[in-house]
């Protein structure tokens, strides 16, 4: 495969995401009982916008990296980008993970739907089941994001020793920079 082919895989994977987030903004907002306001649903409102901008931000950084993209180029663009997009990805792992699919948030939602009665109850299921559909596109875009890193090291990989015959014999040369893969340690 080739690391365009990869961007693309991931891409895809993302919108998937994306639209799975955009569902839980809409029962978050839109769905929700029209009596009574709770602070914990102005809550998952802004803690799933703020997912949906992340996700957003990540998906300009892998068009940007495919516009980058070039037939035998440099490739400490893409490596760049790819790193940029990786804190991304993490930042929105960390968020869905502990504010919105942990145990205590979800426990807080549905204790919320117990006490304000059936119709909430019924939404708190609803907005549930919609953050425990984003999981299995969150784990799609993680396998995506590793795959575009691997096809990357290889690249790299390949791209490090070059050997010519000559004559004389054979001279072998290797790059100059180290290969970096996760930027410089602090």
């Amino acid at each position: 495969m080739s690391l365009k082919h990869n961007l693309e895989s991931l891409r895809r994977e993302m919108a998937r995401l994306q639209e799975a987030v955009s569902a839980l903004h809409v029962t978050v907002t839109e769905d929700k009982p029209a009596r009574g306001a709770a602070v914990l649903v102005d809550h998952l409102d802004n803690l799933v916008t703020d997912l949906s901008g992340t996700l957003e931000e990540a998906d300009a950084l892998v068009a940007q990296a495919l516009r980058d993209l070039q037939p035998n180029g440099p490739l400490d663009r893409a490596r760049a980008t790819l790193r940029d997009l990786h804190e991304l990805i993490n930042r929105f792992t960390a968020s869905f993970g502990d504010e919105l699919a942990a145990h205590d948030p979800i426990a807080q939602l549905l204790e919320m739907g117990r006490e304000r009665g059936r119709e909430w109850r019924e939404w708190s299921q609803v907005a549930k089941t919609a953050i425990e559909r984003c999981a299995p596109h969150l784990r799609g875009t993680s396998t995506a994001l590793m795959e575009c890193w691997s096809e990357l090291a290889g690249c790299l990989a390949r791209n490090s020793v070059s050997v010519q015959s000559t004559n004389i014999g054979q001279q072998i040369t290797v790059r100059d920079d180290p290969l970096e893969m996760a930027g410089k340690v602090t």
